[in-house]
């Protein structure tokens, strides 16, 4: 018989140990529970995991967060992410903005009652990629040194809150009104406040923006690659994304991931040229 029961102080090395299982479909659950750990208070990264039980072992957990996001994980999600997913939300109050995961374990979320006649304002299939950073392929414009790759600053912020807002209508068809250049504010002065986020620079101006959306020592997962529209197809996120993964090299991570839309052929090209590999089907919702 499956339990279903709220997780919480005492429950990290259950938790941590059913993670790691899948350790790269569920960076941004490790990455969330190693920031803000198990209670809840409604701050940055915290969140509410509710857990299947079959005797002593976990057998699914569908963790919602601070953001409204909701990320599940099951060995049976057509059996145990319905009332996981129930679970979860009456324990958090809070609304559901959206749903992050492998695809099956999306789709599972999305039958359930509570959404499946919701709709959505964006709902993708992604493929997820994987690289040891050992095989990283680092861009010739990046090893020859005419391209050169830094952490943001606060002088950066207002051109990167607008790269922010034209990559939130693009990515999520979100209005450009106030609420979405609030929203692109916060995360951009989070990026700089928490060291995640890297400019791509030539002859003195910014050409290309990426960021780590999740992060532990040994992982690291990017996200947020941004380049204008007029300045694409030149090799620009690929020189971003290394120069971060470089780093990240050096300060220790051996692995990163990262996910990109099915159909998004350059975005597909630019990482694959970088030594990326497919490894999983993923799927976004926003509502």
């Amino acid at each position: 018989m499956i339990d279903i029961r709220i997780l919480g102080a005492g429950d990290e090395s259950c938790l941590d140990a059913w993670y790691a299982r899948r350790p790269d479909d569920t960076i941004f659950q490790r990455s969330n529970l190693a920031r803000a750990g198990m209670a809840f208070a409604s701050q940055r990264y915290g969140g509410v995991y509710a857990a299947a039980f079959d005797g002593e072992d976990i057998v699914g957990v569908v963790a919602h967060y601070w953001s409204g996001f909701v990320m599940p994980l099951a060995d049976a999600p057509e059996d145990h992410v319905r009332p996981l997913l129930d679970a979860t939300i009456e324990e958090s109050g809070l609304p559901v903005n959206g749903v992050i995961g492998q695809r099956d374990q999306v789709g599972a979320c999305l039958r359930s009652p509570r959404l499946r006649e919701r709709p959505a304002r964006r709902a993708d299939n992604e493929t997820l990629y994987g690289l040891d950073l050992d095989a990283l392929r680092v861009p010739e414009a990046l090893a020859a040194g005419t391209m050169s790759v830094r952490p943001i600053r606060a002088d950066d912020l207002p051109l990167l809150t607008a790269w922010r807002v034209a990559y939130l209508t693009e990515a999520f068809n979100l209005e450009a009104d106030d609420r979405t250049r609030a929203e692109a504010a916060s995360e951009m002065a989070s990026s700089l406040a928490e060291k995640r986020g890297w400019v791509a620079e030539s002859d003195g101006a910014i050409r290309a923006f990426s960021g780590f959306n999740a992060a532990l020592p040994d992982v690291v997962q990017v996200g947020g690659v941004y380049t204008p529209p007029d300045a694409r197809s030149r090799g620009l996120a690929r020189a971003v994304v290394a120069g971060r993964l470089l780093d990240a090299r050096a300060a220790g991570a051996a692995r990163s991931v990262l996910f990109t839309g099915v159909d998004n052929r350059p975005a597909q090209r630019a990482y694959e040229a970088l030594g990326y590999a497919r490894i999983g089907d993923w799927a976004i919702v926003r509502y």
